[in-house]
């Protein structure tokens, strides 16, 4: 594959988490979260770029076009479940927002990249 994505972009992809963060919290409330801190988003956007650095690890070690649509399309589908773990594990704390928000996404990208590689092979 050319055009491999430069390990930068995770800085924008982290940028997207807190975003999100207070999207959902406004849907949910109708209200801004007035009592978080700078330091509370500056966790759900440090595991965030841990999110991208995940998924650009996996496309630029793709060697075929299934294999990068499948960390796609894994990215995708872990992006609500970080964002559900970073939000529950807020609950327990900065270790929580980046543990429970980074392991599903992550391991959805690689599951993806995996299965695209094997289905790549075989057709």
């Amino acid at each position: 594959m050319n055009g491999k994505p430069s390990f930068l972009w995770a800085l924008i992809i982290g940028a997207i988490f807190p975003i999100l963060e207070t999207l959902i919290f406004f849907l949910r409330f109708s209200a801004f979260n007035a009592t978080a801190s700078a330091l509370d988003y500056f966790f759900f956007y440090l595991a965030g770029v841990i999110v991208g650095l995940g998924l650009i690890y996996f496309l630029q070690k793709s060697q075929s076009q299934g294999a990068f649509r499948g960390a796609i399309v894994g990215c995708i589908l872990g992006v609500p479940l970080a964002l559900f773990g970073m939000i529950m594990g807020g609950l327990m704390g900065p270790l929580g927002v980046i543990f429970l928000g980074v392991s599903p996404a992550i391991g959805l990208v690689a599951l993806g990249y995996f299965i695209g590689r094997l289905f790549s092979k075989t057709a």
